[in-house]
């Protein structure tokens, strides 16, 4: 009687009210970036499968996701004669995926490393995988083992599928009642008048401005308009998607300036991008291997002028210092998400892009989009 009592505490109210915690808190944060590692693999492998593509697929993905996870709920609540069969296999899928995110972290950097992060099963500010492992193993362990019956016991149980169904109803309508999350507002790039430089202010502004294209003022003509340094470069939008999952395979043989996200570089990288040969590096300041990448084959002097773009959603006191030190330095507008592993590695000539590497690891990749 004890154990029956405890396997429906825990298995009827306890694990469905966990998971449809989890469930509410992704759905009201539609984020991409806090969906497990594995999981995300797959939405990634799955994309265009279903004829949704980029942000769209995404978005649906999230949708389903938090939709299944409603149909769960239901059936444990609502069909005993389930419940404990499908809490056990829910728990068990939870302590598969933590453990995933966990080990390759350990073998980084130890326990300290594991525990660092957020599973994202209830937002970004969410307990970490090590946390959440050892509460969804103590379910598991729980609706296990209090599950057992006596035996001979055979109390008879009561199937509430017309309940269940109309819980099914009711999540699906939520589901696809909540709004996408809304567009993003920019501040518009400032096209000031450039300040009047006095001659005992020209060197302290010629220090702080050497890695900034200067514009060229034209002396036959002072009253011309001063040209922008990267006039060049399309406008910033007015408004930014919520998140942004850029395809970079797609973006071969494409022009680097016609890319949505290259819009969002700021400030604007060099005119000269659009002439001869570069490498554009999309990374994280935290990111470990993409400071191996730049550690390895950009830290000394470069060859090809080479165009660094960060990723500004890291934590700054996990930065790490930037080994390039002729590498031109940019970062995306801060607001949307951006949906991505780092680092990105782009060969750009002409404008165009011609190589594309998003596994680092991969070194005959590297050395290929990097020779000459």
């Amino acid at each position: 009687m004890i154990r029956q009592r405890i396997s429906f505490f825990t298995c009827r109210l306890v694990i469905p009210l966990w998971l449809l915690a989890g469930a509410i808190y992704k759905l009201a944060e539609r984020n991409p970036k806090l969906l497990p590692e594995p999981i995300f693999k797959i939405v990634q492998a799955t994309d265009g499968v279903f004829f949704l593509t980029g942000t769209a697929w995404l978005d649906t993905a999230i949708r389903l996701i938090v939709l299944s996870e409603f149909v769960l709920v239901a059936v444990m609540l609502c069909m005993p004669r389930l419940a404990r069969t499908v809490a056990v296999a829910v728990m068990t899928l939870f302590c598969v995926i933590l453990l995933s995110m966990i080990v390759p972290e350990f073998q980084k950097g130890g326990f300290a490393q594991a525990w660092k992060g957020s599973c994202g099963c209830f937002g970004a500010g969410g307990p970490n995988p090590v946390i959440m492992l050892a509460i969804d193993f103590t379910l598991l362990l729980i609706a296990l083992f209090s599950g057992m019956k006596p035996r001979g016991s055979s109390a008879p149980v009561r199937v509430g599928l017309p309940t269940c169904g109309m819980l099914c109803v009711i999540g699906l309508a939520v589901v696809c009642v909540v709004p996408n999350r809304a567009a993003i507002e920019l501040e518009p790039l400032d096209h000031s008048p450039s300040p009047v430089v006095t001659p005992s202010d020209a060197a302290a502004n010629l220090i702080s401005n050497s890695s900034t294209p200067q514009p060229q003022i034209n002396t036959t003509n002072p009253s011309a308009p001063v040209p922008s340094a990267a006039s060049a470069w399309p406008g910033r939008p007015a408004q930014a998607q919520p998140y942004y999952f850029p395809e970079f395979a797609k973006w071969l043989g494409s022009r680097f300036d016609s890319q949505e996200i290259a819009r969002l570089i700021t400030p604007a990288p060099p005119e000269s991008i659009n002439t001869g040969t570069w490498f554009v590096i999309f990374y994280r300041e935290d990111c470990d291997h993409c400071h191996a990448l730049l550690q390895t084959y950009f830290s000394g002097p470069l060859k090809t002028p080479t165009l660094t773009i960060v990723i500004p959603d890291t934590d700054p006191a996990a930065s790490m210092e930037m080994p390039c030190a002729e590498c031109q330095n940019r970062k995306l507008v801060k607001g949307p998400d951006y949906v991505l592993t780092t680092p990105v590695l782009l060969k750009v000539v002409d404008g165009l892009v011609t190589d594309v590497v998003t596994d680092p690891e991969d070194r005959a990749a590297v050395e290929r989009c990097l020779a000459p």
